[in-house]
């Protein structure tokens, strides 16, 4: 009888631990205590955009090749308090060229680059070289995207200096601020008639 009532309390032991392993199982999943999965909507909530509120600042940003950029500052209308940043790129696709930056806590830049000079530059001339000839480009000096003219000048027949500035003109980027002010005053016009008095003294290198 004693040995029966000694098996009685074994079993009882044995039940207990094995409902509280159950338990805690059921709780805490996968077996690994602490570990809770988190429900959809806590995950949506994690990953989802900061949404736009009245005090929300938008700007809109235009980036052209010559590096000059447009800024203007959208106003944050009622249609658009409420929707989250992801919902902006519907507006604003990224097929069109528009990127949208919101890195900056409750600010959206939106911004486009446009494949050509600003219009202050757009009448705009320097001298460069193409396909080794003297060369007339649209726009300012670090801008080579559209040569206009092709002159009748190899600029292996001009002299050092001039060959070794225009080269220098053609990385212009990589260039001291210093010799950028200099190749300014001497290869960049913001006329037509500025630019053809310059090109008169290159007569001579004619072929």
């Amino acid at each position: 009888m004693k040995r029966y009532g000694n098996h009685l309390i074994y079993l009882s032991v044995a039940t207990v631990f094995l409902l509280s392993f159950a338990v805690l199982y059921g709780v805490y999943g996968n077996g690994r205590p602490g570990f809770k999965p988190e429900t959809v909507a806590q995950g949506e909530a994690k990953a989802s955009k900061p949404t736009i509120k009245p005090d929300t600042v938008i700007r809109k940003e235009i980036r052209y090749m010559c590096g000059d950029r447009v800024r203007t500052r959208m106003p944050t209308t009622s249609d658009l308090v409420g929707l989250d940043f992801a919902s902006i790129v519907a507006q604003f696709p990224p097929e069109e060229g528009w990127s949208i930056d919101d890195t900056v806590k409750n600010t959206l830049v939106l911004a486009r680059l446009e494949h050509r000079v600003c219009p202050y530059h757009q009448d705009f001339r320097h001298l460069g070289i193409s396909n080794g000839f003297l060369a007339v480009f649209e726009g300012p000096l670090g801008y080579d995207y559209k040569v206009l003219q092709e002159e009748d000048i190899e600029v292996t027949g001009l002299p050092p200096d001039i060959l070794e500035d225009l080269n220098m003109a053609m990385d212009y980027s990589n260039q001291t601020q210093d010799t950028q002010g200099r190749l300014k005053q001497l290869y960049e016009f913001e006329t037509e008639a500025q630019l053809n008095s310059v090109l008169e003294n290159f007569d001579e290198f004619k072929q």
